[in-house]
């Protein structure tokens, strides 16, 4: 369970960092390597637009990053979410890292994003299942199975 539990603070905290990136203040400096060859006019209603587009991306980011560090105290209850982050990391991770570079864009910084969502992908599954199995082989205890349940109120 620690290494769930550490892959959900790990995780988390990247999220939350890259989600930060994405503040305006932080965001407007580098547009155009987030864009390489951007021609809006910079404060412009495209520019603008951009910005905070990229901006709400960057709190889901931060949500997302910040709820990950919050189930890492019970990483039990929250196995489902493993299995959100994979299929997010293979969507919108892997998936538009190849689809910008097909798109033309610069591999190298797509190239990392994807290696880290692969990373994200196979510890998540690999703790997951580690968990999982352990889980089936230990004798029950009261402890152990604490989960919320409906008739407790869940």
């Amino acid at each position: 369970m620690r290494l769930l539990a550490w892959w959900f603070r790990i995780v988390g905290l990247v999220y939350v960092a890259l989600g930060v990136t994405f503040i305006p203040v932080l965001n407007t400096g580098r547009v155009d390597v987030l864009v390489p060859g951007f021609d809006a006019a910079r404060g412009g209603p495209a520019w603008n637009g951009f910005v905070d587009v990229t901006f709400m991306f960057g709190l889901e980011e931060i949500v997302l990053g910040a709820f990950l560090v919050f189930a890492s105290f019970r990483p039990r209850w929250w196995e489902p979410l493993v299995w959100l982050l994979v299929a997010l990391s293979v969507v919108r991770g892997v998936g538009h890292d190849v689809y910008m570079i097909a798109s033309g864009y610069s591999p190298g910084s797509y190239v990392a994003f994807a290696a880290f969502h692969l990373v994200l992908i196979t510890t998540g599954v690999l703790f997951l299942r580690r968990w999982q199995r352990r889980a089936r082989r230990a004798p029950a205890t009261p402890a152990a199975s604490a989960r919320p349940t409906a008739a407790a109120g869940w």
